[in-house]
């Protein structure tokens, strides 16, 4: 077995609550503090960050639409919102709460312009234990929702392959990583778990446990060559996993691992977003508590992004 690669980050800033949904374009980083109820945009190469919105029911996935805008998620009234950049002002842009079981979670978008939303199924931060979630589809300018998938523990790490034809999407809180067959008219099928974390437990023993406690993968996102930079919260780092399912790099996050995303000018940027927890809380009560920090790091990769979404 190929070891797999260290690499090593540097920090482009800090000052956040919780980071979530990053998302390059044109040289901004556009980022969801979800706690800290802001979504900022920072200088890819100064780090200055600047707020672009303030989104009272927390922001959370982000995406671009084929006419260039952005589509950003508030969590809490399950509402998109489109930033017309021309006019600089939000519109509504769906209405999810009708159909919503739990959050807004993460976003992506295909070539059409259709919109994929994780409905994480349960209302964490108020108290809900974690349940099955689904996705949804969003057709093109908001017409119509509808559920595209169920059964997904906690939908997270959304992202459409380089030919368009597959979406993968993590269970955080089921462990690994599924993937579907995107159809006529964005219908989903063919669901498959394509992988998931193996570690090796204190006792030597082989399994996708750490200290007793199960590996999640939050946010993630996919290069030219297919390799999918996936967040492994509960070992804190990112790795890249090839379509063979082998870890080929690691990145040692030295916190929650929780959201990446490829970028900058030759694409071969990949942006790293971690979350601290203080010890001995749990994420969700530090959260709601608003005592996680978050610091954005970049590390330059060999294979750049592709035409994968996002």
């Amino acid at each position: 077995m190929t070891v797999p690669k260290q690499l090593s980050h540097t920090t482009l800033t800090g000052g956040l609550l919780f980071g979530e949904a990053p998302r390059y374009k044109d040289g901004l980083l556009y980022l969801s503090d979800m706690t800290g109820r802001t979504i900022y945009t920072i200088d890819t190469q100064s780090g200055e960050k600047k707020t672009l919105c303030e989104v009272e029911n927390q922001p959370n996935g982000m995406c671009f639409v084929p006419d260039g805008s952005l589509i950003w998620s508030s969590m809490f009234d399950a509402k998109l919102y489109r930033r017309d950049f021309t006019t600089g002002k939000d519109t509504l842009y769906a209405d999810l709460s009708p159909i919503m079981t739990g959050y807004c979670g993460d976003m992506t978008v295909d070539s059409t312009g259709r919109v994929y939303v994780g409905d994480t199924g349960a209302r964490v931060l108020h108290g809900e234990q974690p349940r099955a979630g689904r996705l949804l589809v969003v057709e093109p300018e908001g017409k119509s929702v509808q559920v595209a998938a169920e059964n997904i523990m906690f939908p997270n790490a959304l992202f459409i392959s380089n030919d368009g034809e597959t979406i993968y999407c993590a269970e955080t809180f089921g462990y690994g990583l599924l993937r579907w067959d995107i159809g006529a008219s964005g219908r989903l099928c063919n669901r498959q778990e394509v992988w998931s974390p193996v570690v090796v437990s204190p006792s030597g023993k082989v399994g996708n446990t750490e200290e007793h406690g199960l590996v999640g993968i939050d946010g993630g996102c996919m290069d030219a060559e297919g390799g999918m930079w996936l967040s492994l919260l509960g070992l804190d780092k990112f790795v890249r996993v090839d379509q063979n399912g082998f870890v080929t790099h690691e990145i040692k996050a030295g916190g929650h691992a929780t959201a990446c995303t490829l970028g900058g000018q030759d694409g071969k940027s990949l942006y790293l977003v971690t979350n601290w927890v203080p010890e001995g809380e749990s994420l969700f009560s530090a959260m709601v508590g608003k005592r996680t920090k978050c610091t954005i790091s970049y590390v330059r990769v060999d294979v750049g992004k592709g035409t994968s979404s996002p």
